[in-house]
């Protein structure tokens, strides 16, 4: 009988059918969180490139200069852990839409607080934005559990292209729309409460999981104490933290080390835009890198790329050391990010993780708020030469430990 007339196995054509729309399931998920993404990270470029300079302008003393976005970083650290849990009982997108809700009120309070001149005010504000940044953090794992089983580590990596064009258009936008109020920099946050009320409708339109997989029973919430019990855990946790608190900690200072160089405000802007540029660009190829490495290697090459960053900032002041050092800064924090999360999604099966990802990212929380509380201390006692030299460490000890550590490697990845 000739191949053409034998009869078919009409299941395997449903498994075909069924396989396709998960895949355009998943792919309009992923469209919507990119959409997501770059809103998010346009609302957070607008903040991180004006925030220190609004803070030195109206703070009673200079080394309250980067208070507001500290407790931008201390609200996001006490809200990390909540948000997990939430997302585990209520699920991520009503726990994401109304974090964006409450950065609509922060970027609100905080125009206010520039227009009156009140630094508290403003305070209050950053901190509500804070909030908003908690749950933009779960994103990705939103997307790791929106599309088929097969894409979950590589979403995490096309989620993050949403921030490429927010590079470049948000530290631009914070400068452009400084001037359209009576008082400067105001509609900069203005701005910040249109973007979060823009993130609302994309992220509950998002479906709960791939077609197909949605009638799955979900499994049980992987408990917290038998994922910190892992290597991939404990690999993750490292990975996250010193790629965060390095990153945070250096581009907080960063546009009062370029004015304390007799830099522009402009050029402090054009640096948090390379620094951005550098933290997102990546994500069009980090995604294949870390398949073709593993997240182990990719992790160390992250961490090698952190540590120049930061020792080419230590060398030099001029406009070029600055751009050059964020931008690596920003690469390495990429890599390590990417990595960083892979091993957290291999921690749990998918639906099954909000307790581990309030654990990551409520435990990371708390040592990035404290790199972002000491770095106006640091700057101001140290300089940001001496304070680059010290964040040169964390990483290279990172990579010292993840290149000896054979047993991080994951599935398929060879250790020798």
């Amino acid at each position: 009988m000739d191949r053409e007339t034998m009869p078919q196995d009409p299941s395997a054509g449903a498994v075909k059918d069924l396989s396709a729309r998960a895949a355009a399931a998943g792919r309009r998920n992923l469209t919507l969180l990119t959409i997501c993404q770059f809103l998010y990270y346009m609302g957070m470029g607008i903040d991180l490139t004006l925030t220190a300079v609004v803070g030195l302008r109206l703070a009673p003393t200079p080394v309250l200069a980067t208070l507001p976005i500290t407790l931008m970083g201390a609200a996001a650290m006490i809200a990390n852990f909540s948000a997990g849990l939430l997302s585990d009982r209520f699920g991520h997108r009503k726990v994401a839409a109304g974090g964006a809700a409450t950065a609509v009120a922060g970027g609100l309070v905080s125009m206010a607080g520039i227009r009156s001149g009140d630094f508290s005010v403003l305070c209050a504000g950053t901190a509500l934005v804070g909030l908003y940044k908690a749950t933009g953090g779960y994103f990705r794992y939103l997307a790791a559990d929106s599309v088929p089983r097969e894409s979950r580590e590589r979403a995490v990596s096309v989620l993050l292209c949403g921030g490429v064009l927010a590079a470049f258009v948000g530290p631009w936008a914070a400068t452009a729309c400084a001037g359209l109020m009576d008082t400067e920099y105001a509609g900069s946050y203005l701005l910040v409460s249109v973007l979060a009320a823009a993130v609302i409708p994309p992220v509950l339109a998002v479906r709960s999981g791939p077609a197909g997989e949605e009638q799955e029973p979900s499994p049980p919430p992987v408990r917290i104490r038998a994922a910190a019990r892992t290597v991939q855990f404990r690999t993750a946790f490292a990975t996250l933290t010193v790629g965060g608190c390095v990153m945070t900690l250096l581009m907080s200072a960063g546009p009062l080390g370029s004015r304390h160089a007799g830099h522009s405000d402009g050029v402090g802007a054009f640096v948090i835009q390379a620094h951005m540029v550098g933290m997102f660009a990546p994500s069009l190829f980090s995604g294949w890198l870390n398949t073709a490495l593993g997240p182990r290697r990719n992790a160390v090459l992250g961490a090698a790329l952190l540590a120049a960053g930061a020792l080419v900032g230590a060398a030099d002041t001029g406009v070029a050391a600055f751009v050059v050092a964020l931008s690596l800064i920003g690469v390495g924090w990429n890599f390590l990010y990417v990595a960083g999360s892979t091993f957290v999604v291999r921690c749990y099966p998918p639906h099954a993780g909000g307790r581990v990802q309030a654990a990551v990212e409520g435990g990371t929380g708390i040592f990035l708020t404290a790199s972002s509380f000491v770095s106006g201390y640091l700057f101001t006692t140290l300089g940001w030469q001496v304070l680059s030299t010290l964040a040169a460490l964390p990483p290279l000890l990172l990579c010292l430990w993840l290149s000896t550590a054979r047993r991080v490697a994951g599935p398929g990845e060879k250790t020798g």
